[in-house]
């Protein structure tokens, strides 16, 4: 067993090293940091400023009260080519269902394999690591501007030959102010029990999100405009701010730039859309300090 824990121990220090805004967060002070990670290559673009804006598949990761204002059949799938040899892949559809929407999403998270070690250092058989999350959540309207959503997510990390498993819910409200254009959003997420990890016990990330997103028309450029921000605290981090802009000209061509204050490896993010009929494309680049490369995320949506 002295490999595995040595390997687990491994996993979780380079996980944490490479996760923004963990380098220098205490060891073991959360667990299965990739729910930490944003999807959806629009999100990302955005500097994951997307807790009043979610209005897709993706909101059962951001807000799942964005779901409420689906009226169609939609599915979104994205990857994203982290750094460092790590991956994310996500899945995601929603559909309408009674008064509100139901939403459920797969989210997979992992790397090549990695050199395993013991107590003192001797190079041993090499390990797996990767993590998954799977989440159901409905959103519906409580009133006229008001709606709201909850999901409840199953979440695994497994490092080696030993796993950790709970399971976690979100509950999110978003409120729009009629004929402005600007919709406030709010969400707390993974509260739930503790995974153990070799006989170890450890918290979720519980994160809570705050918000504000502003749209309107730019009718002389054909084109709208939206502004969004972001003030997230994740348990045992500073809080940290988030905003983004989008520029979608002629409904088909979207422009997008994010910033991120407070975290030690991004600061900055791109992104691009496309849209034809049913479908839109969307991509964005996350730069990262530190040597630590660049992630790619790319995102396909289709609405049914």
């Amino acid at each position: 067993m002295r490999p595995i824990v040595c390997a687990a121990a491994l996993a979780s220090c380079l996980l944490l090293s490479l996760l923004p805004g963990a380098a220098f967060a205490a060891a073991g002070s959360t667990g299965i940091a990739s729910l930490k990670l944003g999807v959806g290559a629009r999100a990302m673009g955005l500097g994951g400023a997307y807790v009043a804006l979610a209005d897709d598949p993706t909101a059962t990761y951001w807000n799942a009260a964005g779901l409420a204002g689906l009226r169609n059949t939609e599915v979104t799938a994205m990857h994203n080519q982290w750094i460092q040899d790590f991956r994310q892949e996500y899945a995601a559809v929603a559909t309408p269902l009674g008064k509100g929407t139901f939403g459920f999403s797969f989210s997979g998270f992992y790397t090549s394999e990695l050199e395993g070690r013991d107590d003192v250092g001797n190079v041993t058989q090499g390990f797996g690591f990767n993590d998954i999350a799977m989440t159901a959540g409905y959103g519906r309207p409580l009133a006229s501007s008001l709606d709201a959503g909850a999901s409840l997510r199953y979440v695994r990390e497994m490092i080696a030959e030993v796993d950790a498993k709970t399971f976690a819910f979100d509950l999110g409200a978003r409120y729009r102010l009629r004929d402005t254009g600007l919709s406030l959003g709010a969400a707390v997420q993974n509260v739930g029990g503790k995974p153990t990890l070799v006989d170890e016990a450890f918290e979720l990330p519980m994160t809570l999100r705050v918000g504000a997103a502003w749209s309107r028309p730019l009718t002389s450029f054909h084109s709208q405009g939206t502004i969004t921000s972001e003030v997230r605290k994740v348990r045992g981090e500073d809080a940290r701010f988030h905003v983004g802009g989008e520029l979608l000209y002629h409904e088909r061509l979207a422009l997008r730039v994010g910033g991120k204050f407070g975290y030690d490896t991004e600061d900055v993010s791109f992104g691009i859309g496309l849209t034809q009929s049913r479908i839109r494309f969307d991509y964005a680049l996350v730069p990262m300090s530190w040597d630590l490369g660049t992630a790619h995320v790319f995102s396909l949506t289709a609405r049914l």
